[in-house]
């Protein structure tokens, strides 16, 4: 098999995986099941067509309603070995990417799961800033922005789910006239939290889209 599969692509089935199982064993009605089956093969099939996984294998393990967590999780973490991963920047890459962050903490790659992102993010809270690493085609690229003291209840603007998000604010610059000006959105405190629930490589563009 041909490794095929984005990271967000793979966050995504996860998530469709686990509502099924989480209504295999909540829900007693065959005909719900049905239509949370039908919904769920539709997404599938779409969210996998352009990828060399076998579909059909995929559907006719997940439609068993006796599926539960524990062979869910075997089996899709085999199917994570086919996940792209984050390709791994060295020290200087990351270093002339934020060429003007004096002392920059570049993070320890070894221990990130770089299959389970899209995109690189960590926090200095000795300087209370975030910075977030990623891929403008083959180009890697980055931005930062100031974050708030305090994480609190919210939807991320990246990620689009529930969760501790904090204030993140950064300078742009005003198109024509040279000026500049911050623009603050809230995103996940935690990045790692927030590519597990980064689902659309589209939300990412857009949020890094309305920075400029």
């Amino acid at each position: 098999m041909k490794t095929t599969l984005q990271p967000y692509q793979f966050m995504h089935l996860q998530a469709i995986v686990a509502n099924l199982i989480h209504n295999y064993e909540s829900v007693n009605d065959y005909r719900t099941i049905g239509a949370i089956q039908s919904l769920a093969a539709e997404e599938i099939r779409e969210l996998l067509a352009a990828s060399q996984i076998d579909t059909k294998a995929l559907l006719d393990f997940v439609m068993d309603q006796r599926l539960r967590r524990r062979a869910a999780e075997k089996y899709l973490s085999e199917l994570k070995e086919h996940v792209i991963p984050f390709e791994q920047p060295t020290k200087k890459q990351v270093e002339k990417v934020f060429r003007k962050t004096k002392k920059l903490k570049v993070p320890d790659f070894s221990a990130i799961d770089l299959r389970e992102n899209t995109f690189i993010g960590w926090n200095d809270l000795g300087t209370q800033k975030k910075f977030l690493l990623f891929y403008q085609g083959e180009r890697l690229a980055g931005t930062l922005g100031d974050i708030s003291n305090t994480a609190i209840k919210g939807f991320c603007s990246i990620c689009h789910h529930e969760a501790n998000v904090v204030l993140f604010t950064a300078v742009s610059k005003k198109a024509g006239d040279g000026r500049y000006t911050k623009k603050g959105n809230y995103i996940c405190l935690d990045s790692s939290q927030c590519n597990r629930q980064l689902y659309q490589r589209e939300d990412l563009d857009n949020f890094l889209q309305k920075l400029k």
